[in-house]
Order: structure tokens, then C-alpha cells, then sequence
């Protein structure tokens, strides 16, 4: 199998505030809904961020339960950044946006790298990280 491109799609109750927040944190100022769909273009990965009755379109197709975000985290979104300052950024933008940054960003004792979390305002959990601080 030979792929050509991935497609995450993670369900919101609320994608009007995930387009504000996504706007304004990642810089996706071009982003808008389309059919209840946020599409979000990073680089190699294509992301929907999807209202609820468009996910569950998708995961009754796959005769399946649609799981919404609550206060776990069944995945981490992991990207990697340019800079420590984008790390930061991001945290404090994220907390003015309806999302969260749960802890201090701080450098890995294992790898090195500056790493910084933050979660959507539905929960979903990024991992941002500078791999050269």
C-alpha cells in the first residue's frame, strides 16, 4: 500500500469556538467551516476538526460509537516547532483562546527537546515541541 496523504478528524461540540482557537493559536487565519467541518492543512497531515453530527456521520459508516473529548486523553497531537518562543506562545495563546496549557513548559530531561502542552476547548491534548531550545 502506498499512501498519499493522512486525515485526522477529531469530534467538537462547539466548532465555531475551535475555529477561533485553532485561528488563533496555530495562525489558520484563512480557516473557516465548511458542512460542519473545520479543515486545518498542517504540513503532511490534514486535519477536520468535526461538529458532532458530521463526525458521527463518519464513525456510524464505520458501524461505530462516536466517542466525544472529555476530560482524558485517548491521543496526543505531537508537532514539532521552530523555536522556544513558538512553544510559549502558544501555551499563553491557547489559555486566551478557551483552551488550556495544564503545566510549565520545560526542557525533556530524556531527549532534551522544550516541550509544552496545551489542550483545545474541547480537550483534545497537543504536544508542542522545540527539539534544539
Amino acid at each position: 500500500m502506498k499512501i498519499k496523504t493522512t486525515v485526522l478528524c477529531l469530534p467538537v461540540t462547539d466548532v465555531q469556538k475551535a475555529l477561533i482557537f485553532y485561528r488563533e493559536v496555530f495562525g489558520f487565519s484563512e480557516a473557516k467551516i465548511e458542512e460542519g467541518i473545520l479543515t486545518l492543512e498542517f504540513p503532511n497531515l490534514s486535519l477536520f476538526i468535526m461538529e458532532k453530527n458530521a463526525y458521527e456521520a463518519y464513525t456510524h459508516k464505520a458501524k461505530r460509537e462516536a466517542f466525544f473529548p472529555g476530560n482524558s486523553a485517548p491521543a496526543i497531537i505531537s508537532c514539532a516547532v521552530e523555536s522556544k518562543q513558538d512553544v510559549d506562545r502558544a501555551l499563553e495563546c491557547a489559555k486566551e483562546n478557551g483552551g488550556t496549557a495544564p503545566a510549565k513548559p520545560e526542557v525533556d530531561p530524556s531527549f532534551g527537546g522544550y516541550i509544552g502542552y496545551i489542550s483545545d476547548p474541547e480537550g483534545h491534548l497537543w504536544e508542542l515541541v522545540c527539539p534544539n531550545p
